[in-house]
C-alpha cells in the first residue's frame, strides 16, 4: 500500500492531462471488449441465424448484468476518488470493500430470479425456434453473475485510485482469454453457443482474480482493504450507492428496455434481422469508445477535483471532454458511412443471411445520423455522476427509453417496417442526447460555489 501513487498524483494534477492519461488505457480496454463482441457475433454467424439471434436476444440481459457491475464500479470509483481528493485514506478503503460486498449481495438475490424467468422471458421476446440456443447461451452467464458484476466493481476500484492502466490490464486479460477459448469451446469441443457463454464466464473470472491478486499483494496500490473494511458501514454504502445505485439501475433498465424494442424488430422483420440490428448497435458502441473512455476518466478526475473543492477545474474538464468527444464522433460517423458496404458483407457472409446485406447497409446509414449527438449522453451522465446527481441521469435515461419503446411500438404497429423503427431510434437518440447535455450543464451551475440556495440541488 502507498499513500501517494502515480494514479493519485494524476487525479490531483492537471484535469485535462488526467482525463487523457486515464482515457487512453480505458479506451484500449473498451476497444478489446468491443472487438471481442464483434468476433463473438462473427463466430455465431458461422453457426447460422438461430445462433446469431440467440446472442441478440440474450445480449440485453447480459448487458444489464454487466451494467450493474459497471454502475457499482462507477459508484466505487467516484467515492474512492472523492476521498483521495479529501485525503481520507481509510474511507477510500471502506468504499472499495463496500463495492465487493454489494456485488455479492446482488448476485445472491438475482441468480435464482434469472434462472426461473429465463425460458418465459425468452419466449416473450419471440425466441421461437432459437429457444434452445438462447437458454444454452444464457444459463452459464446467469449462474456466474457474481463474477460478471465483480469484474465491473474491480475495474471501478482501480480507476477510482487513478490506476487506469491496471484497469485496462484486467479487462484486456479477460478479452484475450475469451478470444482464445471461443473457437476451442464453440467448435473444437462442439459446444456451440454454450461454449461461447462459458468462454465469457472464464474471462470474467480471470479479470477478477488478477485484480484480487494486486490488492492482496498491495504493492503500489493506494487502496488497502482489511477485514474490518468489509463490515457494513451505512455512511459508506450510502456514498457508493448515491452514484452507483442510480447508475446501475440506469444501465440495467436501458438494456432491459431494449428487450421490448427487440421484440418489435422480431415482430416486423424476424430473428435474422434482429441479429443484424444487435450487431449494428455493437458497432455503434465500438465507434463510441473514445467518448466512453473520456467520460469514464472524467468521473474519477472530476470526483477528485470536487473532493479538493476545485469546481473551476470540474467545469473546464467537462467543456474539454464534450468538445473533443463530439468532434471525434462526427469523424467516426463518416467512417461508418464509408465502410457500410464492407461491414455489411462481413456480417451477412453466411448463406442464410446474404439476402439482408443491403438492409444492414441502410441500417448503418441510419445509425450514423445520431452518433455525434449520442456522445452527449455519455459526457452529460459522467458529469452528473461526479456531482452525485446520478438520480437525475437515471430519470433522463428512463424518459429516453420510454420514448424509445413508445416510438418503436408505434413504428412496428402502424408502419411495420425496419425503416420506421430506425427512424424511431434516430428520434430517441437525438432527443436524449440534447436533454442529457442540458441537464448536466444545469446541474453543474447549481452545484458551483456561489449558487443561491434556490439554485442548489442537494
Amino acid at each position: 500500500m502507498a499513500e501517494e501513487t502515480e494514479g493519485t498524483r494524476l487525479l490531483r494534477g492537471d484535469q485535462r492531462k488526467g482525463i487523457i492519461a486515464m482515457a487512453i488505457p480505458i479506451g484500449v480496454a473498451l476497444l478489446f471488449q468491443q472487438l471481442n463482441n464483434i468476433i463473438d457475433s462473427l463466430w455465431m454467424s458461422d453457426l447460422g441465424g438461430d445462433a446469431l439471434a440467440a446472442i441478440g436476444i440474450v445480449y440485453p440481459i447480459f448487458k444489464a448484468l454487466t451494467g450493474i457491475g459497471i454502475g457499482l464500479g462507477i459508484g466505487v470509483s467516484a467515492s474512492i476518488a472523492r476521498n483521495i481528493g479529501r485525503g481520507d485514506h481509510d474511507t477510500a478503503n471502506r468504499s472499495a470493500a463496500s463495492g465487493v460486498v454489494l456485488a455479492f449481495v446482488f448476485s445472491l438475490f438475482m441468480v435464482p430470479i434469472l434462472l426461473i424467468t429465463a425460458e418465459p422471458c425468452m419466449s416473450l421476446l419471440g425466441a421461437g425456434d432459437a429457444m434452445e440456443e438462447c437458454l444454452d447461451y444464457a444459463t452459464p452467464l446467469y449462474v456466474s453473475s457474481f463474477f460478471i458484476v465483480l469484474s465491473g466493481v474491480m475495474s471501478g476500484m482501480l480507476r477510482g485510485e487513478g490506476a487506469a492502466k491496471r484497469s485496462m490490464e484486467i479487462q484486456v486479460l479477460g478479452v484475450i482469454v475469451n478470444m482464445i477459448l471461443d473457437p476451442i469451446f464453440i467448435f473444437g469441443l462442439g459446444m456451440g453457443v454454450q461454449g461461447a457463454a462459458w468462454a465469457t464466464v472464464i474471462a470474467f473470472v480471470s479479470s477478477s482474480v488478477l485484480a484480487g491478486y494486486w490488492y492482496a499483494k498491495g504493492k503500489n496500490m493506494y487502496v488497502d482493504m482489511s477485514r474490518s473494511d468489509f463490515k457494513p458501514n451505512k455512511t459508506v454504502f450510502k456514498d457508493v450507492l448515491s452514484v452507483g445505485g442510480p447508475q446501475s439501475l440506469e444501465l440495467a433498465v436501458t438494456y432491459l428496455f431494449n428487450l421490448f424494442v427487440y421484440a418489435m424488430v422480431i415482430s416486423c422483420c424476424g430473428t435474422d434481422m434482429l441479429g443484424l440490428f444487435g450487431s449494428s448497435w455493437r458497432l455503434v458502441s465500438m465507434l463510441l469508445i473514445i467518448t466512453q473512455a473520456m467520460s469514464s476518466a472524467m468521473v474519477a478526475v472530476c470526483s477528485a477535483k470536487i473532493g479538493m473543492g476545485r469546481y473551476d477545474q470540474v467545469k473546464d474538464a467537462f467543456r474539454y471532454t464534450v468538445t473533443v468527444t463530439f468532434a471525434v464522433t462526427v469523424v467516426m460517423a463518416i467512417i461508418q458511412v464509408l465502410a457500410a458496404d464492407l461491414i455489411s458483407t462481413a456480417y451477412t457472409h453466411s448463406d442464410d443471411l446474404t439476402y439482408l446485406h443491403d438492409d444492414m447497409k441502410v441500417m448503418l446509414y441510419y445509425f450514423s445520423l445520431f452518433l455525434p449527438v449520442m456522445s452527449f449522453v455519455y459526457t452529460g451522465s459522467a458529469l452528473l455522476q461526479a456531482l452525485k446527481k446520478s438520480s437525475g441521469a437515471m430519470v433522463n435515461s428512463l424518459c429516453r427509453n420510454l420514448l424509445y419503446c413508445g416510438s418503436s411500438w408505434v413504428a412496428a404497429t402502424f408502419v411495420g417496417t425496419m425503416s420506421s423503427i430506425l427512424w424511431a431510434v434516430v428520434l430517441t437518440q437525438f432527443t436524449g442526447g440534447i436533454a442529457m447535455l442540458l441537464q448536466a450543464v444545469i446541474g453543474l451551475k447549481r452545484t458551483m460555489p456561489g449558487a443561491t440556495t434556490a439554485e442548489r440541488i442537494e
